[in-house]
C-alpha cells in the first residue's frame, strides 16, 4: 500500500464512531487507498492550527503524532528558534542536575541521615528507573499528546526534586530519588521525540546533538558547582538548597516550550466544537458508570497497559538481579538470583508473546522489529556500551592506584571520552547532512571504537605514561560522537512517524539495559580475578589482600609506588583491567560487524520520515489483517467492534 504524503497538517475525522454510534461524518476504512485521504481543495490556510479540509485516515495514528504533524506544518523559523534554543537551556541544567547530584546524594545519606552505607542502594533504585521510565513515558505521549507528557515529566521532575529536598529521612529521600528519576528521564527522552517530529532526516542527527553540545562544560562545572553550594550552612542541611535550586529553576525554563508546544497543536474553535458534539453524541443515553467504563477500556487497550507492565517488571527484574547478584551481600549462584533471573525471563517471554499473538494494538508491529535495520540499532545499543561498562568501570581506581595518578589527573582523563564525543558529534553531524547517509559514519565510529579498545592492551598499563593514558582515552571518545545519535537517527529513520516514539523508547531502554550487563560482567571480572592475583603477588598476606582489595585507594596512600605492597597490587589490577580490555574489544568487534552487515545506508531526505518505511510498515500491518477503526475522542486505533 502507498503512503502518501500532503503538506497540510492532519487532523482526526470525526468519523463513524466505535460500537454503533452515529455521527455526521464519515470515517474512511482502514487501509483504503481510495479513501486514505481525502483532500478538501477549498480547505482554509493552515496557519492558523487545524482546518476543517485538513482530514486523514487515521486508524494507526495516535492523537500525539497526528498534533505534531500539524505543528510542523505550521512552524516557522521563529517558533523552531524557541523551540531549540529552551531545549538547550533545559538540556544544560537538566546536565548539570546530573552533574552535581552525586555530591548531594553523598551528603545526603552521609551527613544528613547518617547512613552512608544505604547510599549504593538508592543509586541502583535510581539507575532501574531510568531504565523502566521511557517505554511508558513515550506510549502516554502518543495516546495523550506531546504537551500533556511534557507536562507531566515536569510535574514529576518537581515534585521528585520538591521530595528530596524536603525528606526527613533515607525513605522519603529514595522515594523523592525515583519520583525525580522518572521525571528527568521522560524530559530528556521527550526532548529527542519532539525533536524528531519536527526535524528532517537530512537535519535530524545535528538536531539531536546540538541543543546537548553546552553540556560539555558540565564535566568541568558540575564539581564547582556542588562544591559552592555544599560550601554555605552546615553540612547536615546544605545539601538541601542545592537539589531545591533546579526545583525552582527547571519549571520556568520549560515552560516556553510546553506554550509553543500547546500553541501549535491546539485545533481551531470549529474543531473543538466538533469534538464536543462528537462526545454529546457518543456519551447520548449512556450513565455515568457507562461512560467511565467505556473511557477505561479505551485507556487501558490503547496504552496496551498489559504489555506495559510486563515490559517493565521484567526489565526490572532483571536489572535488579545484575545489579545486587555481584554485591557484598549476594551471589550469582544463590537461589534467590536464580529464582529472580527465572522470573525475569519468563516475563520477557510472556511480554514477547502477548505482542505477538494477543494484544490488540501492540506496542510495535512485529513488522518493524524484524526489520534489519533496527534489529542492528538495538543490537549496537547493546553492544556499545557494553564494551564501555567494561573497560571504564574500574577506570578512575585503577588509575590512582595501580597507574599512579593523582585524583586531578584521573578525574580529568576519565572526563575526556565526554568531551571527545562532543567534538566528534558535531563533525559527523554536519557530515551527516552534507552526503545525506549515517552508515557509513556509524561503521567508522565503530572501527575507532574497537581500534582505540585494543589498543588500550598495550597503552593502558601501570608502566604508561600520563599522556598515553590520556591519548587512548580520547581516541576512545572520539568514536562516541559518531555512535549513539546516528544510531538514534538511523532507527528513527527506519520507522514510520507513527511508531517513532516508542521505537525511541526501546532503543533507549536497551541503552540502559546494556550499561547493567557491562556493569555486571565488569564486577564479574574484578572480583573473579583481583583477589586471587592480590593474594598471589602480596605473598598470601591476608591482612594486605583486604585492604588492597576493599579500599584501594586508602591502601595506596599507605604505600608508595616501588614498594612490593604497592606493585603487587599494580600488578593484579593490571592482569584485571587486561582482561576486561580484551573482552571489550570482542564485544566492539561485533558491534563493528553488525553496523556493516545489518544496517540499511538509508538516504536522509527533507522529509520528517522515510516514505519506503512508512510503506514497509503500513503494508506489513495490512498483512496482519488487524481490523481497526478510528475512535472519534482519543484520535487512535480500536479494536473493530
Amino acid at each position: 500500500m502507498s503512503a502518501q504524503r500532503t503538506d497540510d497538517p492532519v487532523v482526526p475525522s470525526l468519523g463513524q464512531l466505535p460500537a454503533g454510534h452515529a455521527s455526521n461524518a464519515s470515517v474512511p476504512l482502514p487501509h483504503d487507498d481510495k479513501n486514505r485521504y481525502s483532500d478538501d481543495k477549498d480547505s482554509s490556510s493552515n496557519e492558523g492550527g487545524f482546518n476543517k479540509g485538513d482530514i486523514v485516515h487515521i486508524g494507526s495514528k495516535s492523537k500525539g503524532v497526528i498534533e505534531m504533524e500539524a505543528l510542523k506544518a505550521r512552524m516557522n523559523n521563529k517558533w523552531r528558534f524557541v523551540i531549540y534554543l529552551f531545549f538547550m537551556f533545559v538540556s544544560y541544567s537538566l546536565s548539570l542536575d546530573q552533574s552535581t547530584a552525586t555530591p548531594y546524594l553523598n551528603y545526603a545519606v552521609s551527613k544528613g541521615f547518617k547512613l552512608h552505607s544505604l547510599q549504593a542502594s538508592v543509586a541502583v533504585v535510581t539507575s532501574i528507573f531510568s531504565a523502566m521510565a521511557p517505554t511508558p513515558i513515550a506510549k502516554f505521549a502518543d495516546y495523550f499528546g506531546r504537551v500533556y507528557a511534557e507536562i507531566a515529566c515536569l510535574v514529576l521532575y518537581t515534585i521528585g526534586q520538591a521530595v528530596m529536598a524536603s525528606a526527613k529521612g533515607i525513605v522519603q529521600f529514595s522515594a523523592g530519588s525515583c519520583i525525580h528519576t522518572l521525571g528527568i528521564s521522560g524530559m530528556f527522552m521527550l526532548q529527542n521525540i519532539i525533536i524528531a517530529d519536527i526535524s528532517s532526516l537530512r537535519n535530524r542527527y545535528w538536531w539531536l546533538v546540538a541543543p546537548s553540545v553546552p553540556q560539555v562544560f558540565n564535566s568541568f562545572l558540575g564539581a564547582n558547582v556542588a562544591k559552592s553550594m555544599l560550601g554555605y550552612g552546615s553540612e547536615d542541611n546544605s545539601w538541601r538548597w542545592g537539589i531545591a535550586m533546579f526545583c525552582i529553576l527547571i519549571p520556568p525554563i520549560t515552560t516556553p516550550i510546553i506554550i509553543t508546544l500547546w500553541l501549535g497543536t491546539k485545533p481551531t474553535r470549529e474543531i473543538r466544537s466538533q469534538i464536543k458534539q462528537a462526545k454529546i453524541e457518543k456519551n447520548a443515553g449512556k450513565t455515568f458508570g457507562q461512560r467511565f467504563w467505556d473511557d477505561a477500556k479505551d485507556i487501558f487497550w490503547k496504552l496496551d497497559v498489559i504489555g506495559l507492565l510486563l515490559f517493565v517488571a521484567g526489565i526490572g527484574l532483571f536489572l535488579v538481579t545484575l545489579t545486587l547478584a555481584n554485591s557484598r551481600y549476594n551471589k550469582w549462584s544463590d537461589a534467590h538470583t536464580i529464582a529472580q533471573l527465572i522470573v525475569g525471563f519468563a516475563l520477557a517471554c510472556g511480554f514477547v508473546v502477548w505482542e505477538r499473538w494477543f494484544a490488540p494494538i501492540p506496542l510495535l508491529p512485529f513488522a518493524l522489529i524484524k526489520r534489519k535495520t533496527v534489529i542492528g540499532c538495538c543490537l549496537i545499543a547493546l553492544w556499545h556500551p557494553l564494551a564501555g561498562r567494561c573497560v571504564s568501570t574500574y577506570l578512575y581506581t585503577y588509575l590512582q592506584v595501580a597507574a599512579n595518578q593523582s585524583q586531578l589527573s584521573a578525574t580529568r582523563i576519565t572526563s575526556f571520552p565526554t568531551i571527545g564525543g562532543w567534538v566528534t558529534a558535531v563533525i559527523g553531524a554536519l557530515v551527516a547532512r552534507r552526503f545525506r547517509m549515517l552508515k557509513p559514519i556509524i561503521i567508522f565510529g565503530m572501527f575507532i571504537e574497537t581500534l582505540a579498545t585494543g589498543l588500550m592492551l598495550k597503552y593502558r598499563t601501570s608502566g604508561s605514561s600520563q599522556a598515553e593514558l590520556a591519548i587512548i582515552q580520547v581516541l576512545r571518545g572520539a568514536s562516541n560522537g559518531f555512535i549513539p545519535y546516528p544510531i538514534q537517527a538511523l532507527i528513527q529513520a527506519a520507522a514510520p512517524h507513527e511508531h517513532l516514539a516508542l521505537v525511541t523508547a526501546g532503543w533507549t531502554a536497551i541503552y540502559y539495559v546494556a550499561f547493567g550487563i557491562g556493569a555486571a560482567i565488569s564486577g564479574a571480572m574484578w572480583t573473579n580475578i583481583v583477589p586471587d592475583k592480590l593474594n598471589a603477588y602480596l605473598q598470601g598476606n591476608q591482612t594486605l589482600v583486604a585492604a588492597a582489595y576493599s579500599d584501594p585507594l586508602t591502601y595506596a596512600t599507605k604505600w608508595p609506588v616501588g614498594t612490593w605492597q604497592r606493585d603487587g597490587v599494580a600488578r593484579a589490577q593490571d592482569e584485571a583491567q587486561r582482561t576486561m580490555v580484551i573482552v571489550g574489544t570482542v564485544i566492539s568487534f561485533i558491534g563493528l560487524l553488525t553496523a556493516i552487515f545489518l544496517l540499511e545506508n538509508l538516504k536522509l531526505t527533507d522529509n520528517q520520515s522515510l516514505e519506503e518505511s512508512e510503506e514497509y510498515i503500513t503494508e506489513a500491518e495490512k498483512n496482519q489483517k488487524k481490523a481497526l477503526t478510528v475512535a472519534a475522542i482519543r484520535d487512535g486505533p480500536v479494536p473493530a467492534q
